[in-house]
């Protein structure tokens, strides 16, 4: 017969074992990029365009593509001769593609020279020298608009004397029986800098071009009018409806960012915040200044990425703090893009270079995973 300390034992002896002799659940394993079988190169570029899936690769344009491949691609190498390499632009109407001193403009998906439209740009401007290279696959070098239009920066000199300011051809095209036509073109001549300056950042958006040239951001509509946006570097993303701008001035030193946000025109912008250097770590302000154009919208969230690195900007009154987000599969990868393709995952493209980034092509992971934060944040 069982005593009251008796069944006082037995109790504890069925606890501890429901405890300690049950199996432990194994933490979940964290989802890692998968490299996706479509595309066996590096890839510079990738964005939905009406639900279908379109990328760039050195050479190579892929039009309606998917992850799992296999993918028809159009070969622009003819056109590029021995440039150095840059970020062929990406349209569902359009190709366009430059050597030394030519602009190639075809219909997109078809790579025929006889369809193309030719433009010697020392024919159209007497003055060109050469064109305008941006930080290769960090951000547009060709700007082909919805409607049609294509832009593209380059540098001209008069009298010997090279132009402080780079200059714009402006052209609008048709396709007709499959060729490309020149309707109009122009030329944007602008001067305003004392000194050579670069272009930092050039990136479309519904009904304009942004340029960032060094201290000053200005925007070019789809007409061919270019108008001062902010007396600042800046750089932009769309996020939803709605368009939201970092800019602070140059050099970079301790003075503050200013945060604004804008309808989709970039026009009327208001200020959401101003943050001085107590407000935001120098590893994040580091990383936010760099000159390329790393800002991406996933899921109604401003993202920006450095070499392999994913980050979530949480911007708030008290400060702006970049969240390292989980890269696991994506390590030594020199990430170009990022692209939210539907309700359920988002798509990565990485360009290959074998002494540094090792790690290249197109990578998938589900949205449901894509915000979890590494586990090791650096000190900031």
């Amino acid at each position: 017969m069982y005593t009251k300390s008796n069944l006082f034992a037995l109790y504890f002896l069925l606890t501890l074992c429901y405890y300690s002799c049950d199996p432990k659940e194994e933490p979940a394993t964290p989802e890692k990029w998968e490299k996706v079988e479509g595309f066996q190169e590096g890839l510079s570029f990738a964005r939905e365009i009406d639900g279908k899936l379109f990328a760039a690769a050195r050479s190579r344009v892929f039009a309606n593509a998917s992850a799992g491949g296999p993918n028809d691609f159009s070969e622009l190498s003819l056109f590029m001769q021995s440039m150095p390499p840059y970020r062929l632009p990406l349209s569902d109407r359009l190709m366009a593609a430059i050597n030394p001193s030519q602009l190639f403009i075809l219909p997109a998906g078809n790579s025929n020279q006889e369809n193309a439209l030719t433009l010697n740009m020392r024919d159209i401007d007497p003055e060109f020298t050469e064109f305008h290279f941006l930080h290769y696959y960090l951000c547009e070098q060709i700007s082909i608009n919805p409607d049609g239009t294509v832009m593209v920066p380059y540098r001209s000199a008069k009298d010997g004397k090279q132009k402080n300011t780079p200059d714009f051809l402006w052209v609008k095209t048709a396709v007709n029986a499959g060729k490309v036509e020149l309707l109009e073109y122009k030329l944007i001549k602008e001067e305003f800098f004392a000194g050579i300056s670069t272009i930092r950042i050039l990136k479309d958006f519904p009904s304009f071009t942004r340029v960032t040239l060094d201290g000053k951001t200005f925007d070019i509509d789809r007409a061919g009018n270019l108008e001062l946006r902010f007396e600042r570097f800046a750089k932009s993303v769309q996020v939803g409806d709605e368009i939201i701008t970092f800019a602070r001035p140059m050099p970079f030193d301790n003075l503050p960012w200013e945060v604004y946000k804008s309808d989709l025109s970039g026009k009327n912008n208001q200020l959401l915040g101003t943050y001085s250097s107590s407000q935001i770590s120098p590893l994040d302000n580091f990383i936010l200044s760099q000159m390329a154009d790393n800002l991406f919208s996933v899921d109604g969230k401003i993202i920006l990425n450095n070499l392999d690195a994913i980050y979530r900007i949480d911007i708030k009154s008290e400060g702006i703090k970049l969240i390292e987000l989980e890269n696991e599969g994506l390590q030594n990868a020199q990430i170009t893009s990022i692209t939210q393709l539907d309700n359920s995952s988002i798509y990565v493209t990485a360009v290959c270079d074998s002494f540094t980034f090792n790690n290249c092509g197109g990578f998938t992971k589900s949205l449901e995973n894509f915000f979890n934060p590494k586990k090791t944040q650096p000190q900031r």
